[in-house]
């Protein structure tokens, strides 16, 4: 059985790596008011944002934790869509990486952090027409 839960292009979150803890999704169906003279308002859909927040945690004490929330912030920079698959087998399709955060606490004497907390944003990457 394998310990990965989650893949975003090469990006494994594993049970060994420094998994994350909790995940959000978000799906907006954008639409436009559209007034109407003596009626109620139209709605006129506009299409579907969705969004994905993946927070968790590394302890840069373990194997490649360090440069975790590193590689997130490099495949960010590309831009790129990448896609999502789950432990299961689930392919969740086309993400981009909107942003990254982290946040490091119990510090050591030099200014390392012994734990980091980390949030990605993850919007899904319209499918284009064909």
């Amino acid at each position: 059985m394998s310990d990965v839960l989650m893949t975003l292009g090469d990006i494994r979150f594993s049970v060994a790596e420094g998994s994350y803890r909790s995940l959000n999704r978000e799906l907006e169906i954008m639409t436009a008011k559209i007034a109407r003279a003596g009626r109620q308002s139209a709605r006129q859909t506009l299409g579907l944002d969705e969004t994905i927040d993946i927070e968790g945690v590394c302890y840069p004490g373990q194997r490649h934790a360090r440069d975790r929330v590193d590689s997130f912030r490099e495949v960010a920079r590309t831009q790129k869509p990448q896609m999502l698959t789950d432990g299961t087998g689930k392919v969740w399709g086309l993400f981009v990486i909107e942003g990254v955060s982290e946040r490091g606490s119990e510090l050591l004497s030099n200014g390392v952090p012994q734990r980091q907390d980390f949030r990605i944003r993850l919007g899904a990457y319209g499918e284009d027409a064909t």
